[in-house]
C-alpha cells in the first residue's frame, strides 16, 4: 500500500497536482481516504504528465520498472528488484512523485 502520508511530505507539488487532478471540485478531505484509491490510476494521471512507468517480469519473482518521458528519454533507476508486482508498482509510483516534484520544481524557475 502507498504510504500517502510520506508521498505529501516528500513531494508537496507532485501530491497538489495529484490531489488536484483527481478531485478537482472536493479537493481532499483526509489522507485517509487514499487508503481505498486504485493505484492502478496512477498510471493514467502520471501519462498525463508524461512520465510513463512500465513494468515487467524479468523472471519469475524478479519485477521491474523503467520510466519514460514524453522528449523520448527512458530510464532504468537503481533498485532492487521485488517479488511482486504490486511491490515494484509502489516503488515505481514513489519515483513518478518524486520526478513529477522536480519536473514541476524545475519549470517554476
Amino acid at each position: 500500500m502507498i504510504d500517502w502520508y510520506i508521498i505529501q511530505y516528500l513531494y508537496p507539488e507532485s501530491f497538489k497536482r495529484f490531489v488536484d487532478s483527481t478531485f478537482p471540485n472536493i479537493g481532499l478531505i483526509s489522507l485517509c481516504v487514499l487508503s481505498l484509491y486504485d493505484i492502478k490510476k496512477l498510471y493514467w494521471f502520471f501519462n498525463n504528465e508524461g512520465i510513463q512507468m512500465n513494468v515487467e517480469m524479468i523472471s519469475k519473482n524478479k519485477w521491474i520498472y523503467t520510466l519514460s518521458f514524453d522528449r523520448g528519454v527512458t530510464i532504468v533507476p537503481t533498485q532492487l528488484t521485488k517479488n511482486t508486482r504490486k511491490e515494484i508498482e509502489i516503488d515505481g509510483f514513489f519515483d513518478c512523485f518524486r520526478t513529477l516534484d522536480k519536473k514541476i520544481r524545475e519549470s517554476v524557475h
